[in-house]
């Protein structure tokens, strides 16, 4: 493979999952939803505050990585699973520390990834200044030290029946709001367990706005949302190729625009990347009244055309350069440039797609503008658009990149926020361009309304100036650093990995703890392990950890042969007490997920123990079956079996396993 570091500079195509092994290493250093999102329709955000002693947090951090974080290559082997056997979804985590949280953990300012903003955080006045930010009108959770960031997101876990649900969530809105059984359980249980090494300093909740027709993101203004993002992996490129000859715009990107190495990995492949996390409160009856009563009025256009101008593309993603209607065919045309647009009569400069995205306006090579660009990863927050929310709802906005100094902050400060960028005057980005609001003649405050001009007709010359507000508000954020797998997991030994075993979970922890109580005769003998007697043959301690790919250390005294010592005992011994371990954390989490499902069965009133209207039983019965635990059934098709207590009957059932797994 070519030195890593330089390879990060040129590969603008990865092939994932296995192909190409050429980079597997490094995919495998790398968390997951940096390259690409991971794609679930909810998401908790929890920001930490330390509180425990240093080494306490090590070990919860590396735990919780063991179990939850997700490279990226583990993220493209499930993206694989789930196309071909199209079954449930699993929970996707990430975890980021702040630099503060890595000086709590007992790291120098000096080992700390070297990216200035990062080191400052988003609260220094130098960092406000530039960004135009106000932390005094942030929320107040946001204004205290913040450590890190755990990011958990999922689906509705219904076995096959998965997609169907997410399908009624994109159907029914309303349904979003609803957090999925699984993801609400594992973050109260992360809750409890940080108890005793952090606080919970403030937590979002954020859902995926979908068209119910076409299923494209949304965002709370009913823009399409997500279109003309970087791309690195070899399949999207493809995907987009099917549309587009990149003959105008090639969104593909090196790896360096988003990839930073990382200064506390263990390995060659170590990289991490920046993120930027910034809470928007969007007030949406506002934006709704100002578009169509406001713009749309004076500019004598339709309320379509009039929101086109203000973010660069029309609701459903197409781009105002291009037509001044809505497109049926391929709303989300990413094929495009300015340059037919010099004097901005279609797209106004002030349009926010274009402020933030110049697509070959600026005097620096086509290739160093590109270089500017950020890897968005939003998620919405707060009641639905259809609610006209004024407060309280908007976008959680993500971007991963190399550069903090490079890109975000660059954008923000010499693109979004500066009247002169394109030309002279032309104002601020209209949607982000102010997030900040001021105080009028009473001392309240309020949003900053600035004057713009706008094309009186799309494409010709002529303009009309008509007033615009900002109705985005930042309401707090912070700078992150997403580290590499390999230091993460560095903090806590992994758990046993491919658990095998044959019959009932039960049974097996009480034969490995019978091997215990064994191994603690043999040793008070000073019996040797191993070895049958004087044989080679192996014995049965021997042949039990075989049979569970565990590792098996020998004490053999013989006459012939001699192998190990008596510390060989308290090894084996370890082992299993780990491997016991493992194999209930395993139990419960498969119970855990089983009850979860059965929750969302329970909210949708799907039966529960036959296979849609076939006779066969489905996966709840097999699953109470392998553990020889009684199981009720509800079902209305072909046959009519039991009631709706059945639910609950089951999930207590699975409660009370759990119980005496940990008993």
């Amino acid at each position: 493979m070519a030195d890593i570091n330089e390879a990060i500079k040129q590969v603008t195509e990865i092939v994932t999952p296995f192909d190409e092994l050429e980079y597997e290493a490094l995919l495998g250093e790398i968390q997951g939803n940096i390259l690409k999102s991971h794609g679930r329709n909810h998401a908790v955000h929890l920001f930490l505050k330390f509180t425990g002693d240093p080494e306490s947090v090590k070990q919860w951090i590396g735990n919780f990585s063991h179990k939850y974080v997700t490279s990226a290559l583990a993220q493209a082997e499930q993206a694989k699973q789930h196309r071909q056997y199209e079954g449930e979804g699993q929970l996707f985590g990430n975890f980021f520390l702040t630099r503060a949280g890595y000086m709590y953990l007992g790291y120098n300012y000096e080992d700390l990834p070297n990216e200035n903003p990062f080191r400052q955080g988003m609260k220094d006045t130098n960092i406000q200044n530039e960004l135009g930010d106000d932390v005094e009108q942030w929320e107040d959770s946001f204004q205290q030290e913040i450590h890190a960031l755990v990011l958990l997101a999922g689906d509705k876990i219904v076995g096959p029946r998965t997609q169907e649900a997410k399908l009624l969530e994109r159907k029914n809105p309303e349904l979003l709001h609803k957090q999925p059984a699984l993801l609400a359980q594992q973050v109260e249980k992360i809750k409890t367990e940080l108890a005793n090494i952090a606080t919970v300093a403030h937590e979002d909740i954020g859902y995926v706005l979908r068209s119910s027709e076409t299923g494209a993101e949304m965002e709370h203004f009913g823009f399409r949302d997500g279109v003309s993002q970087p791309l690195f992996l070899k399949a999207d490129i493809d995907k987009e190729k099917e549309n587009s000859d990149f003959s105008k715009w090639d969104p593909s990107a090196p790896l360096n625009l988003v990839l930073f190495k990382d200064p506390l990995g263990k390995k060659d492949e170590s990289y991490g990347s920046f993120l930027v996390y910034r809470k928007l409160e969007q007030n949406v009856k506002a934006w709704n009244k100002d578009v169509v009563n406001n713009l749309a009025e004076k500019l004598e256009a339709s309320p379509d055309l009039a929101g086109a101008y203000t973010m660069g593309r029309f609701q459903d993603g197409t781009p105002v350069v291009l037509q001044n209607t809505e497109s049926s065919q391929q709303p989300e045309e990413n094929n495009f440039n300015y340059a037919e647009d010099n004097e901005g009569l279609k797209c106004p400069f002030h349009a926010h797609t274009r402020k933030v995205n110049p697509r070959g306006e600026t005097p620096v090579p086509l290739e160093e503008e590109k270089m500017h660009r950020i890897v968005r990863r939003g998620i919405n927050y707060g009641p639905l658009p259809s609610e006209e929310p004024e407060t309280g709802a908007g976008l959680l906005f993500l971007c991963f990149q190399a550069s903090l100094s490079n890109q975000f902050n660059f954008m923000q400060k010499a693109w979004a926020k500066e009247r002169n960028f394109v030309r002279r005057d032309v104002g601020t980005d209209v949607v982000i361009g102010v997030e900040k609001k001021e105080k009028d003649n009473n001392g309240n405050l309020v949003a900053v309304t600035e004057t713009y001009q706008w094309s009186t007709n799309w494409g010709e010359s002529g303009q009309t100036e008509a007033d615009f507000t900002h109705w985005v508000t930042m309401k707090g954020g912070e700078y992150f650093f997403a580290p590499c797998m390999s230091f993460l997991k560095s903090f806590a030994p992994a758990p046993t990995c491919n658990i095998v075993f044959r019959g009932v979970p039960k049974q097996e922890l009480q034969a490995a703890q019978n091997i215990i109580d064994e191994l603690r005769n043999y040793q008070q003998r000073n019996w040797g392990i191993g070895l049958n007697g004087e044989t080679s043959e192996p014995d049965g301690f021997l042949r039990f950890f075989e049979q569970r790919n565990l590792p098996f250390k020998f004490y053999v005294r013989s006459s012939q042969v001699e192998i190990g010592d008596p510390s060989a005992y308290e090894e084996d011994i370890a082992t299993l007490n780990k491997y016991i371990e493992d194999v209930r954390n395993q139990e419960i989490e498969a119970s855990e997920y089983k009850i979860a499902e059965l929750k969302e069965y329970k909210e949708l009133y799907w039966a529960i123990g036959l296979n849609g209207d076939t006779l066969e039983p489905d996966g709840f019965v097999s699953f109470f079956g392998e553990r020889e635990l009684p199981f009720k059934f509800f079902v209305r098709s072909v046959v009519a079996v039991g009631d709706e207590s059945a639910y609950e009957q089951n999930i207590a059932t699975l409660n009370n396993y759990i119980s005496s797994l940990c008993g």
